[in-house]
């Protein structure tokens, strides 16, 4: 019996090996494996990688702008001690102190005047009659309900400014939306629009509104309109308090306007009231915490300088999450770390060219892209050294104690 068993072996045994699938069949069958097994180390493990990746790099990258030399936006700000003493704490605000205060500031011949301040209450069609100050006037134009983001799937319901005012004369006289785009995930002001989709057809934002006056351009649209509406960035730069932007308290402003137009810091510029009273209208931004003017005013430097860039295309998002994926799983998982390693650093330029062209049609934001590749490496090396070089050094440790 026994011997016969072992006759029988050499036969099975061979009979098995001709049966098993070659190793190129083996690869093919287990492929849609491989590929929902990756899928779902991503969507488990990385997922909101890339955003904290790419909001990090774009953030440092705000910090190390250089602020501009020399700002033609002035920024006079309605603190506490303003509220209290000027406007005895009234809300909104009265229109009789804000058109003295108003007044003041044209005294200094600005050439533009950005009143970033919700005039909507019938009591200013009444108390602050509108006159030619002077300069051009810029009023903010609040909406019912202010989107915590992105607009594309509704329109905004402006409101009326100046009380509903119907003699304002729109050659010294306009207005703009001051509605600014937070961040889903976490809540920091980044992007701005040009124009905005409302249910009294697109209108200029509030920044955009003040640009447009200061270089004497109307406010039509001359190119398409879905461009008009893109996200762009804000071009923030260094810290806040790090700019050579003047800087006025309404108290200051109303003391040396006694003076004014002589010797006037604000001849020619732009204005931009606003108020930072009661710790209202407060933004998280890759800076810092700003005040609602703050950010406008750097929205409006953005626009003078030609306008902030747009995200990076979906396109490319798409082509950075592959990346992220499948390229960086797949090489860790299948190849030594040092081939991993050197594979990767060496696709992490090309991605970036390509990522750069697809997102801006140019190569010169490789540097960005390439930052971002980086991080993503670095992140998937640090899961490698997790999964691999930690559950190794345990079982060291734990069997040098067994012996």
């Amino acid at each position: 019996m026994t011997s016969e068993r072992h006759a029988d072996l050499p036969t099975t045994v061979g009979s098995v090996s001709k049966l098993r699938p070659s190793l190129s069949k083996r690869l093919v069958r287990s492929l849609p494996v491989v590929v929902v097994l990756m899928v779902l180390l991503w969507v488990f493990g990385h997922t909101g990688v890339l955003h904290r990746i790419e909001t990090t790099v774009s953030n440092a990258q705000m910090r190390i702008n250089k602020p501009i030399s020399d700002s033609p936006v002035v920024i006079v700000d309605i603190d506490d001690v303003d509220y209290r003493e000027l406007f005895s704490e009234t809300s909104p605000l009265n229109p009789s102190r804000l058109e003295k205060l108003v007044a003041d500031i044209a005294k200094g011949q600005p050439r533009v005047i950005g009143v970033d301040i919700d005039t909507s209450s019938p009591q200013f069609a009444t108390e602050l009659p509108v006159r030619n100050w002077g300069p051009h006037m810029v009023w903010e134009r609040e909406v019912r309900e202010v989107p915590a983001e992105g607009t594309e799937s509704r329109n905004l319901s402006p409101v009326d400014i100046l009380g509903g005012q119907k003699d304002v004369d729109p050659r010294s006289n306009s207005a703009g939306l001051p509605v600014l785009i937070d961040e889903s995930e976490d809540k920091v002001t980044r992007k701005y629009r040009r124009y905005l989709s409302t249910g009294a057809g697109p209108l200029p934002s509030f920044p955009y509104a003040i640009a447009q006056a200061y270089s004497g351009k109307s406010l039509n649209l001359t190119s398409e309109l879905q461009d008009w509406q893109q996200d762009r960035l804000i071009r923030f730069s260094g810290f806040r308090g790090h700019t050579a932007r003047l800087y006025f308290s309404a108290r200051k402003v109303t003391e040396l306007s006694q003076h004014w137009p002589e010797a006037s810091p604000i001849r020619d510029r732009i204005v931009i009231l606003g108020g930072s009273y009661l710790g209202q209208d407060k933004h998280d931004t890759p800076i810092g915490e700003l005040s609602g003017v703050e950010v406008m005013a750097n929205v409006v430097e953005t626009e003078l300088a030609g306008g902030g860039e747009r995200p990076p295309s979906k396109t490319a998002v798409l082509l950075l999450e592959l990346f992220e994926a499948f390229v960086l799983i797949f090489l860790f998982h299948t190849m030594r770390f040092r081939f991993a390693l050197l594979w990767s650093l060496a696709l992490v330029p090309v991605i970036a060219v390509v990522c750069s062209l697809l997102a801006y049609r140019d190569s010169r934001h490789f540097i960005q892209f390439a930052f971002i590749l980086l991080g993503l490496l670095l992140f998937e090396m640090y899961e490698h050294f997790r999964r691999s070089a930690v559950p190794s050094v345990y079982h060291d440790l734990t069997g040098a104690a067994h012996h």
